[in-house]
């Protein structure tokens, strides 16, 4: 059995962040990853010299991306990644807070009975533009090496106050979006457009914040999986090892001992959870503890194992035979797009729960018929990677990713009764139907090959609950912090020398909320060790 000062398990953004800051710090660090490479949800994959993004299709840079690529002093190149966004033959590219007039005028040419509506939600979009201004005014302190001084002690107090008075206001905005467009906003139709590519119960300030958010995003040269690769390669050069391949399937806090899939043992003096947290809880045996910790650790398990993933991701590939600059209707290479203004109503939500609740009942040609309704009127994300990276594709070919939230429960349910690949089928034939009619007219003749991924897809290589792109769904009880108040206490476990890292030690996640738990935890640990 080998020993480690610090074990991280899994091997994403999370718990490549913690790795290469403990290893850099000289702790004897072992991260173990259970697929054959690293990088989660922010990795790459090629198909026939096509190549795609298996999880996110840019990085938010937030005020931690480049302090933390300057202090590592990994050498990654960013490419600008424009995002547009698109509403039936309505598209026009963000360019910053300039951009809030022109969707604006979008939305009120659409919905021309509702502009004292719009006017008040743009209001708040402008207040928490400010706020956003305030959070990331300075680079984050975790990672910022600008020296510290006496003079700039007035100007730090100034802006912590301001940070302050911005907590407050977040936490006022913590409640779900569509209660909070409720309180001013009468047209569903207004409200589904502008909301229904964010998870159900976001919260409205996370919500608000993502017009200014966009405006952050950049692409790495290379790709996602190019960003992960260059940590990982860090980490060994810093000392630290990585074994790929390697599923842990058991805990002994007791004895602070891993165990693989094939039986392997590894010791530590601390662990770095980075991946599912249902998994560590399930794999977990607390047998050898004392008593009050072990009831605990029990406590906690019950909290977690009772919690539920958010809504999860339906992805489609495709290759075309066409070069990128013939894609002219799309005007950057990151698209939010909606192809009708009729938005998606409570009627599809309702009659997707109704199939499930009655599944014995309810027959394929009628999910069928949902799908097909729910894709046309849902929102879409795009990504071309070679209109950002001309050579991510083949010459004269582009290769194109078109995604759209979906429920795990209803490819469970089909993979369950032995359609399931029948369903991804039709989903795929839906969306070809829509952007047909839609943005692409010729898209049908131009396909060369095509493929797709469903929720059950990303828990199977990803090893994610539910499917979750996004850690815990907000309409049941968070078994998380969700307060940025609370972000040190995100890291903590009942586990006696465990840590937690990710997208489920936190809510709401994303990708600089992994980074900041994955650089807390591995502070933590090194203080502890």
């Amino acid at each position: 059995m080998t020993r480690s000062d610090c074990i991280v398990v899994g091997g994403g953004i999370a718990g490549l962040t913690a790795a290469v800051y403990l290893a850099k710090a000289g702790t004897k660090t072992l991260l173990l990853e259970k697929n054959a490479h690293c990088g989660g949800l922010m990795n790459s994959f090629t198909r026939e010299g096509f190549h795609f993004e298996g999880g996110a299709r840019a990085l938010v840079n937030s005020g931690l991306v480049g302090p933390m690529m300057e202090e590592l002093g990994i050498d990654q190149r960013f490419l600008p990644n424009p995002v547009s966004l698109g509403i039936e033959d309505r598209l026009f590219r963000v360019k910053g807070e300039e951009s809030l007039d022109e969707y604006a005028h979008v939305l009120k040419d659409l919905y021309p009975e509702s502009v004292a509506e719009i006017d008040a939600l743009f209001h708040e979009i402008a207040e928490v533009i400010k706020d956003l201004k305030v959070l990331y005014g300075i680079d984050n302190p975790l990672f910022s090496k600008a020296p510290r001084n006496l003079a700039m002690l007035p100007g730090m107090l100034k802006w912590l106050g301001q940070f302050v008075h911005t907590m407050f206001r977040i936490q006022k905005l913590s409640i779900p979006m569509e209660h909070f467009f409720q309180g001013f906003m009468t047209n569903q139709a207004l409200i589904d457009v502008f909301s229904q590519h964010f998870f159900r119960g976001t919260p409205a300030f996370f919500t608000l914040s993502y017009f200014a958010l966009y405006n952050d995003y950049q692409y790495p040269e290379g790709g996602m999986g190019a960003f992960t690769r260059r940590i990982a390669e860090k980490i060994e050069a810093f000392g630290g090892t990585i074994r790929t391949s390697t599923e842990v399937v058991r805990v002994l806090p007791g004895q602070q001992v891993l165990e693989d899939a094939q039986g392997t043992q590894y010791g530590y003096e601390h662990l770095i959870w980075a991946a599912d947290l249902k998994r560590l809880y399930s794999s977990i045996d607390a047998g050898d503890l004392p008593p009050g910790a072990r009831a605990a650790v029990r406590q906690e398990q019950e909290r977690v194992l009772a919690g539920k993933g958010a809504e999860s991701v339906f992805t489609f590939y495709l290759a075309l035979d066409e070069p990128v600059e013939v894609l002219s209707s799309i005007p950057t290479g990151h698209l939010f797009y909606t192809p009708s203004r009729k938005g998606l109503g409570s009627r599809a939500k309702a009659d997707l729960r109704a199939m499930l609740d009655n599944w014995k009942s309810t027959t394929r040609e009628h999910v069928h018929a949902w799908v097909r309704d729910f894709c046309a009127l849902n929102t879409f994300e795009i990504s071309i990677p070679a209109m950002r990276d001309p050579s991510l594709a083949p010459e004269g070919k582009t290769g194109l990713i078109i995604s759209l939230l979906m429920e795990y429960e209803l490819f469970e349910k089909a993979a369950a009764d032995g359609w399931y690949q029948e369903l991804k089928e039709h989903c795929e034939n839906a969306i070809i139907e829509v952007f047909s009619r839609t943005l692409l007219p010729s898209l049908r003749d131009k396909i060369l090959f095509r493929f797709s991924a469903s929720p059950l897809t990303l828990a199977r290589i990803d090893g994610s609950s539910e499917g979750a792109i996004v850690g815990w769904s907000f309409e049941h009880p968070l078994p998380v912090p969700s307060s940025m108040l609370q972000m040190n206490k995100s890291v903590q476990t009942s586990i006696p020398h465990v840590f937690k890292a990710g997208q489920w030690s936190f809510s709401p996640a994303g990708g600089p909320t992994a980074i900041m738990t994955g650089r807390l935890a591995a502070k933590m640990a090194g203080k502890r060790g």
